[in-house]
């Protein structure tokens, strides 16, 4: 099972079907972010990954920024 880490600044995205396609794709992955970051170990590329967790930065969408607008993240395609 993915743990869900919502950080101060950013929710989950509210498109549930990319947030189920994202996460479907780390269980594929045995837990993996779908995204390709370059972690250099396992735990780095762990969804949540290093590049959220640590460089504020979430590449496949499963979070999103607060007060972006979120429109974009509606209407865009699962990545990964």
């Amino acid at each position: 099972m993915i743990k869900i880490y919502v950080k101060e600044g950013w929710q989950l995205n509210p498109n549930q079907k990319v947030v189920n396609a994202i996460l479907n794709r780390c269980e594929k992955n045995n837990g993996e972010c779908p995204c390709h970051n370059p972690g250099k170990t396992r735990t780095d590329r762990l969804c949540p990954c290093l590049e959220y967790r640590e460089n504020d930065e979430c590449h496949c969408n499963l979070y999103v920024k607060t007060g972006i607008d979120l429109e974009l993240s509606r209407n865009s395609g699962s990545q990964g």
